[in-house]
């Protein structure tokens, strides 16, 4: 009886020393991660428990995107916040620079691992959801009443919410205020015509010898915009087709075809040579052009560049009857399908999207919060002037903006293919009538692959 006493007391005493390794091992930073996507990820991950937990129980739950240093600085500062109100549940970051995320995203799917949490681009979304590989967060508990209805589109398919947007942003155009001023030109103040935008520009080269804008026939988002405020899209309803006519799209190819040889924008040689997805490379950064067209939540690094304020403007046309304005989602929140702890994923998710000590540390570096309440907050509450300057702009664009639809999913190809067919208009290899007929037979060809 003895001996079987003392068998039993080593067997817990083993069990116990057991039990308190495994506590130890599983402790410690539950950041892994870096900006040049060499990562280790978390292997305990795949041998969390398979339900959600309830209670104090303790769970690990992946949480991945892209990042730059200052976004890697602040999303582990909300890592902090989060855990310290949700003790139970550790967050292991996974962050990469954008070529390295979308590669590593493509491996963990195809092993069917995904994160429990990603960032996710609109260009993306719709093959990830054909692929039943994002979870349904209409299904979840997060508190969507301070977005707006618009917003919430965003990151819908096929009426379900598989996305929901971290933040808005825009097109819009920024001016050099001294080049206008040696120009003569002033900024409108109420609605233009894309004719007013082009007289602007071919005045700004005719009194400074500067052009007035770089020419940006390449760029699908603009071309897309184009089509907007002529009552048309740049793909069809169902994405398998181009959705603009040919008289939409030979007049795109005209339009910068005509400032180009008025001397609005750069000649073809000079165009060639200008990387337009380079910021260090921008002719408005080197203040050679009066005029840059970008997204709204860029503008403040093209302001620091360019060591002068800059003057922010809605689009041509932007009030016009066919309320062309998109609406962008600068990135979404979306949770993976078969996360073992969809709860938490949500809670997360719901964390980053309405806290307002997150929105405060995040500011604008994901672009405009999405949660209208965080972005007055945010607007009121900053010391960078910038922000505050983003967020009055996005408030006028929210006023005539109506949700963008989510590209296609194989959409990809169409940049490369405006960008070929765009360079031999410039130099007058085709005509505009011919680009627009090659543009539509090679995109349909594309998205019907």
């Amino acid at each position: 009886m003895k001996f079987m006493k003392s068998k039993l007391a080593i067997f817990l005493l083993i069990v116990l020393t057991f039990g308190l390794l495994l506590v130890g091992c599983s402790g410690g930073d539950s950041e892994t991660g870096s900006s040049d996507g060499n990562t280790n990820d978390d292997t305990n991950a795949s041998e969390k428990d398979k339900e959600s937990a309830s209670g104090d129980e303790q769970v690990n739950i992946r949480f991945a995107w892209w990042t730059n240093p200052n976004r890697t600085e602040v999303t582990k500062a909300a890592i902090d916040l989060f855990e310290e109100k949700y003790p139970n549940i550790k967050v292991t970051a996974e962050y990469y620079s954008w070529d390295s995320y979308w590669q590593k995203m493509a491996t963990v799917a195809a092993g069917g691992s995904l994160p429990d949490v990603m960032q996710m681009d609109g260009s993306r979304l719709k093959s990830f959801v054909e692929k039943e590989q994002l979870l349904d967060l209409g299904t979840t508990d997060i508190d969507t009443s301070g977005i707006g209805e618009n917003t919430l589109e965003l990151g819908k398919v096929d009426g379900k919410q598989y996305a929901l947007t971290t933040s808005i942003n825009a097109q819009i155009l920024i001016s050099n205020p001294e080049i206008l001023e040696e120009a003569g030109v002033s900024i409108p103040e109420e609605n233009y015509t894309w004719e007013d935008y082009a007289d602007m520009l071919v005045k700004i080269y005719e009194e400074t010898g500067k052009y007035g804008a770089a020419n940006e026939m390449e760029q699908p988002a603009y071309l897309d915009y184009w089509a907007r405020t002529k009552g048309e899209n740049l793909y069809s309803e169902d994405g398998k087709t181009i959705g603009m006519s040919k008289e939409t799209l030979t007049s795109w190819f005209q339009y910068w075809l005509d400032l180009q040889e008025k001397g609005g924008v750069p000649t073809a040689e000079e165009n060639s040579a200008y990387a337009h997805n380079d910021m260090s490379a921008s002719p408005f950064i080197a203040g050679e052009t009066a005029f840059n067209w970008l997204f709204l939540g860029t503008g403040g690094q093209y302001e620091t560049a360019l060591n002068k304020p800059i003057k922010r403007l809605l689009l041509p046309e932007y009030g016009n009857d066919n309320k062309p304005y998109p609406l962008h989602a600068a990135m979404f929140w979306t949770a993976a399908a078969n996360t073992e702890y969809p709860e938490e994923a949500a809670k997360l998710i719901d964390f980053l999207e309405n806290d307002p000590e997150v929105s405060k540390l995040f500011e604008n570096d994901r672009g405009i919060p999405a949660n209208s309440e965080n972005m007055q907050l945010v607007a009121e509450s900053t010391d960078n002037d910038t922000v505050r300057r983003q967020n009055e702009v996005m408030a006028k664009v929210e006023e005539v903006a109506t949700p963008l639809d989510l590209d296609p999913p194989n959409a990809n190809g169409t940049a490369d293919i405006l960008k070929d067919i765009a360079q031999q208009v410039t130099f007058k290899q085709l005509t505009p009538s011919e680009a627009a007929d090659e543009f539509t037979d090679q995109l349909n060809q594309s998205l019907s692959k």
